[in-house]
């Protein structure tokens, strides 16, 4: 399945993440990794030093989207900045503005 604006493709399948019980708000790209690191949590009681390997790779891949994302939104804004100085050369804003009366 393939996530609109972002490079990496959806491994997880609905019925994965359901059958896992993955919380919505982590159904994304990186939930075929989370699955795994629950797994190994529960067997594990949850103790820190347990199932790094596992952290880590699933922190790698939320940090790799979230700087995806800050990078389309970095570009986003220097296209709105290009925009707004082109409109701004050309049309002079009045300082009052006209009433429909007037």
């Amino acid at each position: 399945m393939e996530v609109e604006g972002s490079s990496k493709k959806m491994i997880a399948t609905q019925a994965e993440m359901v059958e896992n019980k993955v919380p919505i708000p982590y159904r994304d790209q990186c939930a075929h990794l989370l699955i795994p690191l629950n797994k190994c949590r529960q067997a594990e009681f949850y103790l820190p030093w347990k199932c790094e390997i596992e952290r880590h790779s699933y922190e790698k891949c939320e940090y790799e989207l979230v700087m995806e994302r800050m990078l389309q939104m970095q570009k986003i804004r220097e296209e709105e900045a290009k925009l707004t100085q082109a409109g701004k050369q050309g049309v002079s804003v009045p300082l009052l503005p006209k009433t429909a009366n007037a």
